[in-house]
């Protein structure tokens, strides 16, 4: 056989081969990671006159939602986890995290911290969290259920428990809506608490 016609063919195969491999590479999409933490948090004016110390924590959630795919779904106790959209850290973390920038910004102070914390800071209140479900569907709602329960670690007032359920309705399809969404229900449940911790530091 020509050489030349060898080395076409050989140049042809390499090329063919490199095409295959470009198209397999632009196919694979690019892992995404989202944070519950809102960055938009708008910090209230309203300044605390009281010494004020929170502590958020322990943050428990199902074993499902531990795991770094976001877990989409859960209303009929099947999940969808994504392997291409995932969490930027710990969900428990990330929750938590979240719901202290939130408290921080509703309470007016910035001595909020996540359990166990400083251990040289006395807290007025801690805020423990249990998640029962953080799911719904993309395009349609996320949803988000919590027992809450808020503390006196002095023991001068009696400790109250709540459960908090929240529904946001989507404006798009995708993750990025479903994790905005997420966020604002969080917002949501530290209004709540927030809420509670001023009716019982009322003078």
């Amino acid at each position: 056989m020509n050489k030349s016609i060898v080395s076409l063919r050989l140049i042809m195969l390499v090329a063919l081969i490199g095409v295959g491999l470009a198209a397999c590479t632009a196919a694979t999409p690019q892992v995404a990671y989202y944070s519950l933490l809102d960055a938009d948090i708008v910090k209230t004016t309203e300044k605390r006159n009281d010494p004020l110390i929170l502590s958020v924590g322990p943050v428990n959630i199902p074993d499902v939602l531990k795991k770094s795919q976001i877990a989409i779904g859960g209303t009929d106790g099947r999940y969808l986890l994504s392997d291409y959209h995932r969490w930027a850290g710990a969900v428990d973390r990330e929750f938590a995290r979240a719901l202290t920038e939130q408290l921080a910004s509703k309470l007016g102070t910035e001595q909020v911290y996540i359990f166990p914390g400083e251990q040289n800071l006395d807290p007025t209140y801690q805020v423990l969290v249990d998640v029962l479900e953080m799911n719904g569907e993309l395009g349609k709602e996320a949803k988000l259920n919590v027992r809450w329960t808020l503390i006196n670690p002095k023991g001068k007032m009696a400790t109250i428990t709540r459960q908090s359920r929240f529904s946001e309705q989507l404006a798009a399809g995708g993750y990025d809506s479903w994790v905005r969404a997420q966020q604002h229900n969080i917002s949501l449940l530290s209004g709540e608490i927030a809420n509670l911790i001023k009716e019982r530091t009322r003078p």
